[in-house]
Formats: structure tokens, sequence, C-alpha cells
């Protein structure tokens, strides 16, 4: 006389199971489109009404129509009210194999569930009660499809809370289904409404890709999402869930993309997508389009903009963020475009990566900037690209990088280049590191200087730190007087030679090697307040003043550190040697 109840016990506890396995309570919507779209249905309707009762109590009646193929009384009793039950395991075209979909309508407590069917000439009625019980009644009034209507208990204002939550439901899951999806609130609603999407991902450069029984569509954006689908309805409930999709690659991390595929399933708990075989195929396909049609897009389309001829705000902050998404890829896959004109200058003109390389072997610098200057048109006119990107204030925050995603790339492509190649590859089998190379603005790194004629004293002190300089092998070719403009001017700046623009002193250098063979020259700024001092010094310690000098300028250009006990030994040669005979034994 037990085993009857247990076996109740046990049915109701398993149906209970499975309605707390969805997350949300109204994500039935997905499961009966799902059912509609199995059975073979055109388009699906899903529409509302609120029943007004006593006061503020009322029914509100939410109601998912099909056209598909209904139920006859052998489906009702062995599929749609047995659990577990389903005609659907091995057949790729329908995906709830699990059987208990159904299950998800008493998710948010109905007082009653309506479900009209018919099929081969059979009309059927079954109604479930709140106990999820059921009456199953044969009618004689035909049925086409299947017709369910879900009873819920609430006032006016939770029906109109309903309305709202159904709409984004329907959308979050059946944004890209591939049958028709309407929904209309009849009783107070602006009339129906398509639900159903084509199949695309917003961003920049949208790309398509597929193969047999798989689709994909990619775009680069600032906010990436992923998405997964099996015959348009979502696998997961969250498409902002970029786990799979990083752990898969990270070269997605600025890629929006969605996956729809027949092969795909999700997880009995409706969680997450199924991470086996399929998957990683449908994820070989996203990567391979990332990295080549995708890529070639955002290249082209680069490309267009940076010829365009006159540009407003829309275009610079545009061009900035595609030229983010670029420095986003592998350095080798960049290096395959290195000849295009992706780069605007800061005249107008464009500029290639090869060029940006090119430049940057002399220069050990990527000129950047927001605007012409005289020295960006200085160097512009020896053929030396000064590139259009933000200001440091502009840049901060926004993007990468000093200089944003611009000076960002830039150094991250001459950098990977010069990590590349046999020469450079046995350089770094002997400990020599490729020279870093940094974004700067012309004016950072070059000033206009007038070179200016020397009186005795100043003539006096630069030929003595200049002997200095050549006794320990660190001499400039030339070192002369000139006048900086500008505010806050360097002690002296550098060049091949002294002209109208010349070099501070570079910041930092990864060590001394083939100073010999560059060896620059230099101009010592009169009016610097150091150079003064020194000038006075000279008048009562002239060694001191020149090994001072020396020292300074070997201080700016952070180099020859090694060398100050040589460089005050060359300075006062005899207090040297006195100090050194009071050590001997």
């Amino acid at each position: 006389m037990d085993e009857p109840e247990l076996e109740v016990d046990f049915t109701v506890q398993a149906v209970e199971n499975l309605v707390t396995q969805f997350s949300a309570a109204l994500d039935f919507y997905r499961e009966l489109v799902q059912n509609s779209i199995d059975a073979g249905s055109a388009a699906v309707e899903v529409w509302t009404e609120y029943l007004p009762g006593e006061e503020d109590a009322g029914t509100i009646a939410i109601h998912v129509d099909d056209g598909g193929e209904g139920m006859n009384e052998a489906i009702i009793d062995n599929q749609l009210t047995r659990l577990f039950a389903s005609s659907k395991a091995g057949d790729l075209t329908k995906i709830g194999k699990f059987g208990i979909g159904f299950v998800s309508i008493f998710a948010p407590n109905p007082k009653a569930v309506l479900l009209h069917t018919g099929r081969g000439g059979e009309y059927w009625e079954v109604l479930f009660h709140a106990d999820r019980s059921f009456t199953k009644t044969r009618i004689e009034e035909p049925v086409e499809g299947t017709q369910i209507t879900i009873f819920l208990a609430g006032d006016r204002g939770r029906y109109r809370q309903l309305v709202v939550e159904s709409e984004a439901t329907l959308r979050r899951w059946c944004v890209h289904s591939e049958v028709e999806v309407g929904f209309e609130d009849r009783t107070f609603g602006r009339g129906r409404v398509v639900i159903s999407e084509p199949f695309a991902v917003e961003g920049r450069c949208l790309t398509r890709a597929s193969e047999e029984g798989t689709e994909v569509a990619l775009a680069y954006s600032r906010a990436p999402i992923c998405g997964f689908y099996n015959k348009g309805l979502a696998l997961t409930p969250d498409v902002d869930d970029r786990g799979p999709a990083l752990e898969f690659s990270r070269r997605l991390q600025h890629v929006s993309f969605k996956v729809k595929s027949r092969y795909l399933e999700h997880t009995l708990s409706r969680d997450t997508v199924v991470r086996e075989g399929n998957f990683h195929k449908a994820m070989a396909l996203v990567v391979e389009t990332a990295a080549g049609p995708l890529q070639a897009a955002l290249v082209a389309a680069i490309e267009e903009l940076v010829q365009k001829p006159g540009w407003d705000a829309a275009d610079l902050a545009l061009y900035y963020e595609l030229i983010g998404y670029l420095g986003g890829e592998p350095g080798e896959e960049i290096e395959r475009w290195s000849a295009r004109k992706l780069l605007r200058r800061v005249d107008g003109g464009a500029a290639s990566l090869a060029e940006v390389e090119a430049a940057a072997a002399d220069e050990q610098v990527v000129f950047v900037g927001d605007a012409v200057t005289p020295v960006g048109e200085h160097l512009l006119a020896r053929g030396v690209p000064v590139l259009l990107a933000p200001t440091r204030a502009a840049a901060e925050g926004a993007t990468a990088g000093t200089y944003g995603a611009v000076g960002w790339l830039a150094e991250a492509y001459v950098q990977h280049r010069r990590r590349q190649g046999v020469v450079r590859g046995l350089l770094r089998k002997v400990g020599v590191a490729a020279r870093a190379v940094r974004a700067a603005a012309p004016e950072q790194v070059y000033l206009p200087i007038a070179e200016v004629e020397p009186t005795a004293e100043e003539a006096a002190l630069l030929a003595d730190a200049d002997a200095l300089l050549a006794k320990v092998g660190a001499a400039y070719r030339r070192l002369a007087v000139c006048s900086i403009a500008g505010p806050s001017a360097p002690l002296f700046v550098i060049a091949r030679k002294i002209g109208g623009f010349m070099r501070r002193p570079p910041p930092e250098r990864e060590g001394d090697g083939w100073w010999w063979l560059r060896r620059p020259e230099a101009a010592v700024e009169r009016r610097h307040p150091h150079f003064a001092a020194l000038l006075q010094l000279r008048a009562v310690d002239r060694p001191l003043a020149a090994y001072c000098l020396a020292k300074a300028l070997l201080l700016a250009e952070d180099r020859a550190h090694g060398l100050d006990v040589e460089l005050m030994a060359a300075a006062v040669p005899d207090e040297a040697a006195a100090r050194s005979s009071e050590v001997l034994p």
C-alpha cells in the first residue's frame, strides 16, 4: 500500500528539481519557443492579457501559440506528461533532448496552465493544475498547432511589470530565432513587435563566416560579448559571459562574436554551453575568422579612413578606436600589413608601420603629436613621420599608452620587429638586447637652437671638459655654445651635427655600445644656471670645473658611469697619483 505513495512523492520531487533548474521564472519562454520550432512552426506568437477580478486582484494570462505539427493522445501520454521521455534524441534539428523543457512552465508558480493541441484529426485540451496534476479532455473544435495559456495571479502593476520582463526575456533567448517570434500586450500595449532579428553582432567591421551547420558573426568592440545559439535560440542566459571564449583564445579579448550551430548544446542546468568537440570546432572557426577576414576588414577600414582628406571629431575618435583594435592583434600578424598606409600623420598625410620602423632605427623614437609644430615640421621635411596621436592628457584613462593606441601600436610594432630576424636572434644569444624605442612628441626630443660665438671663458671651459672626456674615451665630436629657445632648456643638446634642431640628451640608454661609431656633437646652453656656476668655479678651481661639466654631460646622457674614477684621475692627475701612493704598502 505504501509503494504508490512513495512513487508519487518521488515524481513530485523530480518535477520540483527540474523546475528549480531554471535561473529565472520567465525562462519558460525559451523552452516553449524551442518546442514550437521543433514542431515545425513557421512562427510563434506570444501575447499577454489582464483579466480583472475583485478589487485589485486579477489574473494574468500569457499565451504562446504556434502553427506546428501539434500533438495527438499518444504524444501527450508518452512524451508531454512523462518526464525524460522524448523523441528528439539523436535528431540534430531538434535540440531539446532532455524532454524536460515543458516543465519550465511551472517556474512562475502558475494558478493553472491550459493547453490546446491537435494532430491527425484528433484535438485535445490538457489542463495542468497548481499542484502539477493534469486533466486531459478530447475536444471537437479543431486546433492548429499548439496553444498554451499560463494563468498567474497578479494586479495591474504586476501585469505591467511582467510585460516588460517578458519582452526582455524573449529578446535575451530568442533574438536570433530562425522562425519569427512576435510579442504583444493586448491589454495596455503598443501593438505587436517582432522579437527575432537577423543573426549579427554589434561592433566595428562586422564579418561573417560559415561552414556546414555552423555560422559565426564577429566584430571589434570596446565592450565585447559572445553568444552561442542553436536554431537561433541562445544556449546560455547571458551573452556577456566571455569565459568560454577567453579560455579558448586570449586573442578574442577585443572581439565580440556569436556562434550559431546545430551541433552546439547547452548543459542540463542551462547555464553554459557544452564544451566538447563541436564547441572546439566552432571556436576554431571563430579564431580563424578573427585572424583572417575580420582583421583584413579592420585594415581596410583604417586605410580608407586615413585616406579621407578632411576629418571631424567623429573621424578622429573612430581612428583611435580602430588603431586600438589593431594594436591588440599579435605582432606577427600586424607585420603582414606593415607596408599599408595605416597611420595618419599630423599634417594629414599617411605613413606605414614600415616607414615608422625605418625612422625609429635612426631616431630610437616614434614621433607623435596632435598638431604640426615647428619641430614636427622639421622632422616631416626630413622624411621622419610624426603620427597623429592624442596628447598625454587626452590619452590617459580611455586608451592604453601615454599617447593612446597610436603610440602603443607604433612602440609595440618596432619592438616586435627588433626581436625578429637571424642577426637579432644571434645578438640576443650573446646578451645584446634590442634597443628600446619610445613614443614621444617632437618637442620632447628636439629643441630649436642657435649656435653662438663663445666667450673666451666659455671656450676655455668647453675645451677643458672636452679634453677630459677624450682622455677617458667618451668625447663628443665637437662641443659648442648655443641658445635654446623655449622655457626649461636643458644643460645641453646633441646631434650628429650642430644645427637648427638638436636632441635633448636621451633620458636612458641600454649600455654605451657603439658610442665611438655614432659620436655626436653637443651644444651647451649658455644661459643654463649650472653652466654659469661652473664658469665662476673655473676662476678658482679650473680642474674641478672641467670635471663637473664633463660629469654633468655624462650624467645627463646616462652613460659611462664606470669611468668616474678615470675621469677624476684625468682631471687632477698629480693629486690622484699622490693618493694612490699613500695606500701602497
